[in-house]
């Protein structure tokens, strides 16, 4: 079978001739198979179809005596396997299974039975699991660390999965190559499903990989069709198309390569390749790559992004298939050379389209020993590409060699062919070997296009040829072959008067379409068409050319005129155009170009030539003519601008491709010249939220002002703030709202901040921020690693240092190209730990519901899931966490030499806060050496102990440090610390046998609970260096003193101590005498005697640890006890069950060290060991008699389990065990566990606190200040009582006032007097006439003094009225008065007489001050019986009482001299000048000055004033005044209570009231009190402090003083000064309370007298 292709053409002309292949002796034509692997054609099933039966078959048979064809043989399949290695042991969790009854397998027995299904109702245990040991790197159990946990070959590149507490070792390769990069795929329930790795490795556990390969959890591998022929660089993993896409430094895939000749060349990647999961195979990709290397990949949206150093597609004619266009032998000229004589195989065209064996008219064969040649001769010139041959075995005879030469001119031809055995590319000319079998071998014509070009036909024996270019041809013979089976094939159809052509000097024929010249317009010329579909096998962009045979061919050039060619490009573009055909020899011109998509069943292009309408004629031509010959379509670059991105849509088989390339570069792109290292994308938090695509690399855009990085957004290229990076950016990731980047920069490009080649870039505000110091070297990868949770970025690259702190204060830290840094927290923090350099880290994105796992690679020595110093925790989220901040872990001491041996959570008391304390052999950042606490993630330093801690316990705040002595450095066994002070707590030391603290050793340190005693065991004979204590002490501490226990036999070093109840369990060697040696002994604290424990004479060695057991609710005096046995040195385990020891079934290696034993409830076992049903089931479970249901027991050291297994920490139940923890150190030996320990309170005990001489002194002053406090207090109350008793008496006193005095025997009545006749019904008559006459007297407190009427006021000093002489007036109106006048002195009201007053009732005005009522009560009641008794012995007292205290007429007097009585209340004079008395005679002479001020406490409406005469005092007549000055009389209070309970709509108003008849008003109410009760109250803020009355006027001359006139009433509130005191004045209602300083000789406790009125006046 022949191919051809035309020069500098990426598709041959599609001048379809018939399957014909050439022989010698015989010639078979039959479908070849076209091979699926490594082809990079796109493949549907009509082209696979297609390509299975090509055209012409051609068995040659050169220098023997036949040549035959087998149809039986297919074509080479070249496919190859996929590689996998051993599988691996069972995963920890099937051991888990087993263990705790999880289903077995298939065909596989569990040890535990199955559990009915139940509640859970146990309470998970609060508070973090210490684990502390002697390793570097802690995980989970791995089954694939083979006893060694993660033991590591240095010279091996190892491949290890990674969780957040497990490391995994997948596999080890060669030191031959790295991995350097990796991606994966997951299922559809988020669970991992298979790594993809690649870099330069080239094999795998002794598998061939070609530089990428896939691995999934078990180890298994994958070689990828044989992967790629170059460097990996980069990979992706798409989990939606379960696609896989590479990018690195290669040509091709090795299957391409390795398969055949035909299509090595159009499997070309060109750096870019895709593998496609579901078929296992690559992808063709009709672009053929790229022309530069691909450095990273990402995907935005339904795009992936390829990044690089590239700047076109590899699309061009050079990368094609070589097996796509054959040629038609029926409709070429065969002759054979010295053929045959025997009848049925001489005749060459047996063999074309040929399906059967070595038979007659099947096989050509020539004459025996004789040459002969195969003769093919083209219908048409055209360029050969590959040549198939079949040998023939037809009675033995077969073909050792060929030779090709051109027909023309009998050139020999170099070919080339693969060879079978290396499957590489051979070349040949003048000897080209051909296998003596059935199969179809292929030879690629390798000479360059000049020579091949235009070829006529060959001289050889051929099998099968194809051409490279697509082409179609006006006459359908040569279109195709009729043997071919090709679903979608070349065609032409023709509508009108079209004529096949052929001329003499042309190769070949063509059509003409000749009209009149008059007729060119008319419609049967222009619907004269030839439609011209060309098989296009892959889309992209082609050049159409159009083959024109010259007119002097047929003399017709005066005829020739244009064609109109429309080409139907793709589903939205057709460019039609017009093609002059005036040539006179024979041409090929180019038509247009454009992008065209691949043939299918949906769509095809298609070419229609027709008779231009416009087309130039010439002017003597009597008609015109256009012809048809052929279009060839050229294959071409697409793209020559990418500049270092192509976004590929991540479908590219979509029906898309119609309307478009699903491949393209970015709407607005880079600069040229631009190389991206990095891509990645995320959703930025801006004002504008949308997805980003991050770029990052070696480029910069000057006009647009960016420089490494940049985003594109919305269709464009944009910078990032500070213009982006000054330097190279090598890597990014995008964790959060953050993109973090790697790589080799300082700073920012504006210059404006430092950044230490790394750097945080926060898109919620635009800025750029420092990752501390940064890194010491260049950053190669910058990944989040999910392990870690959503907030961990992991950097990689050639650094030995990252700089943590903050700038100024940096602190350099060690590292081996790996760092990881915490988003959240802001800092660097611990790694995984990866003894040694790594090649390859990766993980995806946190996502939730998706397994977090990472992969890394390189030379390690050893590996873990976290890197931890000797110290970790296991967390309630049963986790295994480190504790301690990257750079402050604890290291090796000055001799190398690191362990940690003991710890405990130290608190003070059960309320403080527990604070982590390890003991050991190792130093911390600080100096601290051996012992340390952790504070704020770092190790501190915590005392100076310069020997080994072995054992670590606090009794309140005392820590208790106990080890192996090293004098030399002031370590002698035993130091006490104090916690609160910081330093040593002063004890006496202990002493070994030779008198010195040389030999001593602490093993342990216990508390006993409640109490001030602490026990301590080792190896010493002596405390303070008189008291013999051998092997165990205690001490008090709160004495300080060393005691020994009872007397006991105890000959030999305690190993350990455990309090069980009141009983002290002893471990040891002990030996007395010849007694048998004891390896436990019991110290009863009830009888302070020691003995035996029953059974313990079985246990076989000593006791290295003792635990306390519980029953699975509580703590029991029984215990768990495990040691080395004295007969082989195996270690052993019994059980103490408050009875006796016993021993049940244990089973463990015997070099099997135990340092542990912990009681674990099934709570705290991580979720991933035993799911929710097998704990359930380990709950209920209790066939076990050693470990209680629900519980199993964690052992701890360095054990080597029953199934060969080496782990630092198992879980052990019923004789089974499963591994749990791994540990490894930096050299790749195993570490080991020393001690597991819970977060728990205190032990409680009794300490005696005493006090320093500086404490008791400050405690005395304070107490003598409390004392002084007291007395203080003491006397403000007796201050507080005795105001009290002032402001009652004041209450009393200030009647005084009020009352007007006479000389003893006047027949003047007081105002005590009226005041105890106001509750009777008397003779007494109200003048209800000139009851609002400007002379009738107001009630002070707002009633009118006679009728109780209420009066309008607007604070607590209303209308102040006048009393009129003569009128009977009531007490309540007179005391209110009274009162008044002692609450203010200045504020009187005028009314006016005119005026109807608008009265109103107040009801919440009828109470009065608490302090006067019961006061007023009694007065009362006092007050009229001492007048009921005068009354009655006087004989005066008659049916009125109240008319023996009948308020005497006031007297007025004239002008004159004269005094008259006033019944209607008119005066002309009220005193007389000359009148004896001075104060009359003053008031006399004040009144003829003119108007009387109201300056008194009474006053007229119309300015006038009159002031009661004065009366006697009497002790009734002051009860009588307190009363009124409480507000109310018994019968008044009386009228009160029943007025509160009536509602508004029955009661009186007060005119009615007042016009009522004593007789007529309610019982028990007085005439005089009137109507209303309602009296306004004294302030509240008033009330509680005591009054005091003006002596005279004070005039304020300085802010905060003062001011008031004399007869005011002060309330005083601060009488703490002897000269200044602090009071209020109330001017009256609608005026403001005043405050401030007065002098106190101002003022008086008594109300002013009337002796004191002149003054006042």
């Amino acid at each position: 079978m022949v191919n051809r292709r035309p020069s500098a053409g990426l598709w041959a002309r599609s001048r379809a001739t018939t399957d014909d292949v050439v022989t010698e002796n015989r010639i078979a034509t039959r479908p070849v198979s076209r091979t699926s692997a490594g082809s990079h054609t796109r493949t549907t099933s009509w082209s696979r179809t297609w390509l299975r039966c090509a055209a012409a078959l051609a068995l040659v048979l050169l220098a023997t005596p036949s040549l035959a064809a087998d149809p039986t043989h297919a074509a080479l399949d070249a496919a190859s396997q996929s590689l996998t290695t051993d599988p691996t042991p069972d995963t920890f969790i099937g051991e888990l299974g087993k263990l705790f009854g999880k289903d077995a397998e298939e065909g596989e027995d569990s040890s535990v039975e199955e559990a009915s299904a139940g509640t859970d109702d146990d309470d998970d245990d609060e508070g973090s699991i210490g684990i502390v040991g002697a390793f570097n790197g802690v995980s989970w159990f791995s089954p694939n660390s083979k006893g060694a946990a993660l033991a590591l070959d240095s010279d091996m590149s190892s491949l290890l999965m990674l969780s957040e507490s497990s490391a995994t070792l997948l596999a080890a390769a060669s030191s031959s190559g790295q991995v350097t990069t990796a991606c994966a795929l997951y299922n559809k329930d988020g669970s991992f499903a298979r790594a993809f790795m690649g870099g330069s490795v080239s094999s795998l556990n002794s598998t061939t990989v070609g530089y990428v390969f896939s691995i999934d959890g078990s180890g298994k591998i994958d070689s990828m069709a044989g992967g790629v022929n170059g460097p990996v660089n980069a990979l992706y993993c798409d989990n939606d198309t379960q696609l896989v896409y590479v990018g690195g430094n290669f040509t091709s895939t090795v299957a391409g390569l390795t398969t055949s000749v035909a299509t090595m060349r159009a499997v070309s990647t060109g750096s870019l390749a895709i593998y496609e999961t579901a078929t296992a195979a690559w992808r063709a990709l009709s672009f053929h790559g790229l022309d530069g290397p691909v450095f990273d990949f990402t995907k935005v949206k339904d795009h992936v992004y390829a990044v690089g150093a590239f700047t076109a597609t590899a699309d061009n004619a050079t990368h094609i298939a070589l097996d796509e266009q054959p040629i038609n032998l029926n409709a070429c000229t065969l002759t054979g050379g010295n053929s045959a004589e025997t009848e049925g195989f001489s005749d060459p065209h047996n063999i074309i389209c040929t399906s059967g064996a070595d038979s007659a008219g099947n096989t050509w064969l020539m004459r025996d020993k004789l040459p002969g040649y195969y003769r093919i001769d083209f219908p048409f010139r055209t360029t050969p590409s590959l040549l198939r041959l079949m040998n023939t075995l037809q009675d033995g005879r077969g073909t050792k060699a060929i030779r090709i030469e051109a027909a023309q001119n009998n050139q020999v031809l170099a070919m080339s062919y693969l060879d079978p055995e290396s499957r590489t590319e051979m070349f040949c000319g003048q000897s080209c070997p051909l296998p003596q079998d059935y199969n179809w071998h292929e030879f690629r014509f390798v000479d360059n296009d000049e020579t091949l070009a235009n070829i006529t036909g060959v001289i050889i024996n051929i099998v099968d040829w194809y051409g490279m270019d697509a082409e179609v041809h006006a006459i359908d013979d040569y279109n195709s072959s009729p043997c071919s089976a090709q679903t979608i094939r070349p065609s032409s159809q023709v509508t009108g008067n079209w004529q096949q052509t052929t001329a003499a000097s042309y190769k070949g024929a063509y059509l003409t379409l000749s009209v009149n010249r008059n007729d060119i317009a008319s419609a049967a010329a222009q619907s004269a068409t030839v439609t011209m579909v060309p098989f296009v096998p892959e889309s992209g962009f082609y050049k159409v050319y159009m083959s024109i045979p010259g007119c002097q061919n047929t003399n017709t050039c005066i005829s020739r005129t244009s064609a109109k060619v429309t080409w139907l490009m793709n589903g939205k573009h057709s460019i039609v155009t017009t093609i002059k055909q005036h040539n006179l020899v024979d041409d090929e011109v180019e038509v247009l170009s454009g992008y065209v998509p691949a043939s299918s069943q949906n769509f095809s292009s298609a070419i229609y030539v027709q008779l231009a309408s416009d087309g130039a004629v010439d002017p003597q031509a009597a008609t015109v003519e256009v012809v048809v010959d052929s279009f060839r379509l050229e294959r071409i670059t697409s793209y020559t601008n990418l500049n270092g991105v192509l976004q590929l849509h991540d479908d590219l088989t979509s029906d898309l491709q119609v309307n478009g390339p699903l491949y393209e570069p970015l709407s607005a792109g880079l600069p040229a010249g631009s190389q991206v290292y990095s891509a990645t994308h995320g959703v930025s938090n801006d004002t504008n939220p949308e997805d980003t695509l991050f770029l990052g690399g070696q480029f910069f855009d000057g006009e647009h002002g960016y420089y490494s990085i940049a985003q594109y957004r919305g269709d464009k290229v944009s910078a990032l703030s500070s213009a982006g990076l000054w330097g190279d950016v090598r890597a990014m990731a995008f964790v959060g709202t953050s993109l973090y980047v790697g790589g080799s920069f300082n700073g920012t490009a504006d210059f404006a901040t430092a950044l230490g080649n790394v750097g945080e870039y926060n898109t919620t505000d635009q800025t750029w921020y420092p990752m501390a110091g940064g890194v010491g070297g260049v950053v190669s990868a910058a990944v989040p690693y999910a392990p870690f949770g959503p907030r961990a970025v992991a950097f990689m690259g050639d650094f030995k240092s990252v700089y943590a702190g903050e700038a100024g204060h940096l602190l350099e830290l060690g590292v081996e190209g790996l760092a990881m840094w915490d988003a959240l927290a802001g800092g660097w923090t611990n790694t995984p730990f990866l003894q040694g350099q790594p090649s390859m880290l990766y993980s995806d994105s946190w996502k939730d519901g998706q397994d977090s796992v990472a992969f890394a690679a390189g030379e390690f020595t050893a590996a873990a899931a976290l890197e931890a110093n000797g110290a970790v925790l296991l967390t309630p989220s049963q986790n295994i966490q480190a504790i301690d901040m990257m750079g402050y872990d604890l290291q090796p001491d000055t001799e190398g030499r690191f362990m940690v041996n003991a710890g405990l959570w130290y608190a003070k008391s059960n309320g403080s806060t527990p604070a982590l304390v390890v003991g050991g052999r190792f130093s911390t950042l600080d100096g601290g050496a051996n012992v340390a606490r952790l504070q704020d993630g770092k190790w501190q330093r915590l005392g100076d102990v310069g020997g080994e801690v072995l054992t670590l316990n606090n009794a309140a705040n005392l820590l208790f440090v106990g080890g192996v002595a090293n004098v030399s450095a002031g370590f002698t066994g035993l130091t006490v610390l104090d916690m609160d002070k910081g330093r040593e707590y002063d004890t006496q030391r202990l002493q070994g046998p030779n008198g010195d603290s040389t030999d001593v050793r602490v093993n342990r340190v216990a508390i006993r609970a409640d109490t001030s005693m602490v026990v301590v065991g080792g190896n010493f004979t002596a405390a303070g260096g008189m008291l013999e204590c051998p092997y165990i002490c205690t001490l008090d501490i709160n004495e300080g003193q060393w005691s020994p226990l009872a007397t006991s036999a105890l000959i030999g070093p305690v190993t350990d101590l455990l309090f069980a109840k009141d009983s002290l369990i002893v471990a040891g060697t002990f030996k007395n005498g010849t007694q048998p040696t004891r390896y436990l002994q019991r110290y009863d604290f009830s009888t302070n005697v020691w003995s035996d424990i029953d059974g313990a004479d079985r246990v076989p060695g000593p006791v290295t640890v003792l635990t306390a057991a519980s029953d699975g609710t509580e703590t029991t005096d029984g215990f768990y006890m495990t040691g080395v046995s004295m007969a082989d040195a195996s270690p052993y385990f019994f059980k103490y069950d408050g009875t006796t020891v016993v021993s049940p079934d244990f089973t463990i290696g015997a070099q099997s060290t135990i340092n542990g034993l912990l009681e674990v409830p099934r709570s705290r076992i991580p979720s991933s060991v035993l799911g929710d049903s097998k704990s359930q089931e380990l709950r209920r479970r209790s066939d076990d008699p050693v470990i209680p249901a629900g519980y199993v027991l964690a052992i701890s050291g360095d054990l080597f389990l029953p199934s060969g297994q080496r782990a630092s920490n198992a879980f052990f139940y019923n004789n089974e065990w499963v591994p749990f923890m791994s540990t490894v150190q930096n050299d790749g030996s195993p570490g080991y566990i020393t001690s597991v320990f819970f977060e728990i309170p205190p032990t409680n005990v009794y300490q005696r606190q005493r006090l320093s001489v500086a404490l008791v002194i400050i405690i005395a002053i304070a107490i003598a200040l409390g004392i002084t406090l007291l007395i203080v207090v003491v006397g403000l109350v007796y201050i507080y009582l005795r105001n009290r008793r002032e402001a009652a008496a004041t209450a009393s006193a200030a009647s005084a006032a009020l009352a007007a005095t006479t000389a003893g025997g006047t027949t003047k009545a007081t105002l005590g007097a009226m005041a105890l006749g106001a509750g009777a019904a008397g003779t007494r008559q109200i003048q209800s006439d000139s009851f609002h006459n400007t002379s009738m007297a107001r009630d002070t407190w707002g009633n009118n003094a006679v009728t109780g009427e209420p009066v309008s006021f607007d604070n607590i000093a209303p209308n102040t009225g006048r009393l009129t002489s003569g009128s009977p007036i009531g007490l309540a109106g007179l005391a209110a008065a009274g009162r008044k006048a002692a609450v203010s002195s200045d504020t009187y009201v005028q009314h006016d007489t005119g005026k109807k007053r608008d009265i109103k009732y107040d009801e919440a005005n009828e109470s009065l001050d608490s302090i006067f009522e019961s006061a007023a009560a009694e007065a009362e009641a006092e007050a009229e019986n001492e007048a009921r008794e005068r009354a009655a012995s006087t004989g005066s007292f008659g049916t009125d009482p109240g008319a023996a205290y009948a308020m005497p007429t006031a007297h007025h007097y004239d002008g004159k001299g004269d005094r008259s009585e006033s019944p209607d209340y008119t005066r002309t004079s009220m005193y007389r000048s000359d009148s004896t008395n001075p104060f009359e005679q003053r008031m006399a002479l004040r009144e003829s000055q003119g108007t009387f001020p109201p300056a008194g406490p009474f006053g007229d409406d119309d300015g006038t004033g009159h002031i009661p005469m004065p009366s006697p005092r009497h002790m009734h007549a002051e009860h009588a005044t307190a009363a009124a000055l409480a507000g109310a009389t018994a019968a008044v209070a009386a009228k009160d209570s029943r007025r509160r309970s009536e509602s508004a709509s029955t009661r009186h108003t007060d005119a009615d009231y007042a016009s009522q008849s004593p007789s007529s008003r309610p019982s028990g109410e007085s005439s005089v009190g009137g109507g209303s009760s309602t009296h306004l109250p004294i302030r509240d803020s008033l009330k509680q402090y005591p009054a005091f009355y003006a002596k005279f006027t004070f005039s304020s001359r300085e802010t905060g003083e003062l001011g008031f006139r004399a007869g005011e009433r002060v309330f005083v509130i601060d009488q703490s000064d002897e000269i200044w005191w602090m009071g209020i004045v109330d001017h009256g209602a609608d005026q403001p309370l005043e405050q401030g300083v007065f002098p106190a000789t101002y003022v008086n406790s008594e109300p002013p007298k009337s002796t004191d009125w002149p003054d006042l006046m």
